[in-house]
């Protein structure tokens, strides 16, 4: 299993950080090693940022069939000198712990999700809002890489990223037609 990542899909969020929308969509690899479950989040002093994303598992016609919440974390600080620098961002991104996902479900193009930081909510999503849908993500990557059924796709996370410190509490929910079908909750360190 190989875990794909879109970035940039939600353009509110390309602009809050002060990138450039992209015309095509972009995708890096995490490792699977770098997958945990929702439950205790080491925030490395301050330096992590979340990002909820809709995950999408994808099935043997390369459509999806399942989505979870997840939490693509982010070392803020060394991606930001790594991009400074135009250098790959796995120190960012791969690390131990940065891919966080919670419970498969059938997939449903009416999902949103949200993400509650203290019981504040901070990022909110509709696979509506993306630049491309989930199956134009899939069809776009498979005309050059090697995906298969199996692969897990992180579809971009919607605006509102920020950092975590050690004490704080997330709830990640995820929503069909407008209600509220799971929550999975971490606290940080």
């Amino acid at each position: 299993m190989d875990v794909w990542c879109a970035i940039r899909t939600y353009p509110k969020h390309a602009q809050e950080l002060g990138n450039p929308i992209p015309q095509e969509p972009v995708f890096f690899l995490k490792p699977t090693s770098s997958i945990t479950e929702f439950g205790t989040i080491d925030t490395c002093q301050g330096d992590v940022h979340h990002e909820i994303e809709l995950v999408l598992k994808i099935g043997h016609d390369l459509q999806p069939t399942h989505m979870a919440i997840g939490l693509d974390l982010t070392k803020r600080s060394i991606q930001d000198n790594l991009k400074q620098n135009r250098l790959p961002w796995a120190e960012a991104k791969a690390f131990r712990g940065s891919s966080v996902i919670g419970e498969w479900i059938e997939y449903n193009p009416n999902a949103e999700y949200s993400l509650s930081l203290n019981k504040t909510e901070v990022q909110r999503g509709s696979l509506t809002e993306m630049s491309w849908t989930p199956e134009e993500l899939i069809e776009k990557l498979a005309k050059w890489a090697p995906i298969r059924s199996g692969d897990i796709l992180f579809t971009g996370t919607p605006s509102g990223v920020g950092p975590l410190r050690a004490n704080d509490a997330l709830i990640a929910s995820l929503y069909v037609d407008g209600e509220c079908i799971m929550t999975h909750s971490a606290d940080c360190v």
